[in-house]
């Protein structure tokens, strides 16, 4: 398999169709500046522990590796894009991921990009918030959960949406993954940052998003 068109490129990250065998794309984590006094010692750092370069995606790997075995057995999908391993693009270690859009092919629309085309009607809000509930049910970790790592895609003739980046815990010590009052608390807070972004309100009771704080779904 090897990399071909660059489906989407922006802080953090680029996204490359793959030509193969499977309907995947190579997420490839962009790095920004390094500190001079860093740039002495990294190179030795990755020397002696090669996995400390590609952390995250190892990170991103793992979580969804995790989450996935959590969905078997329950009624909740996962609501993590699925990780096929690594490949080698030009631009370093790529994350081999399910693309996450239309049928057609391409990318899908991020959350706010859906809501900007006025698309959440009253089935779309109903995913979102199966979405959201499911965020919280398998003990999904997004540190910083925001409208560009939501993803909408079509999973079984449905369309839903995926978190597509940023998920696992970046920690050393895994407290998000170790105590669930953590995960919650920082759960609630990005939702809530998320739903402020496009114009809904965040239910912390309810767990799921509102047109309004009167509890109104439509």
């Amino acid at each position: 398999m090897n990399t071909g068109a660059l489906l989407r490129r922006e802080q953090g990250r680029a996204v490359f169709s793959v030509n193969g065998p499977g309907d995947l794309v190579a997420k490839v984590p962009i790095r920004a500046g390094t500190p001079a006094g860093k740039r002495r010692v990294l190179p030795l750092v990755h020397k002696h522990f090669p996995t400390t370069l590609h952390r995250v995606l190892f990170r991103e790997v793992s979580h969804e590796m995790e989450v996935r075995m959590r969905s078997f057995g329950t009624a909740f999908a996962s609501p993590l894009a699925t990780t096929h391993g690594m490949m080698r693009t030009d631009m370093g270690l790529g994350l081999l991921m399910q693309r996450v859009g239309p049928k057609a092919g391409g990318l899908g629309l991020t959350l706010d990009e859906f809501i900007a085309r006025d698309m959440l009607d009253t089935a779309a809000l109903k995913a979102l918030n199966d979405f959201s509930r499911s965020v919280f049910a398998l003990g999904v970790v997004v540190p910083k959960a925001d409208c560009r790592s939501i993803v909408w895609g079509q999973d079984d003739g449905i369309c839903r949406p995926f978190i597509v980046d940023g998920f696992g815990d970046p920690s050393v010590i895994r407290l998000r993954a170790w105590l669930p009052f953590l995960r919650r608390y920082e759960l609630h807070r990005g939702m809530e940052r998320i739903a402020g972004e496009i114009g809904l309100h965040w239910s912390r009771r309810k767990k799921m998003f509102l047109r309004n704080r009167y509890g109104e779904l439509d």
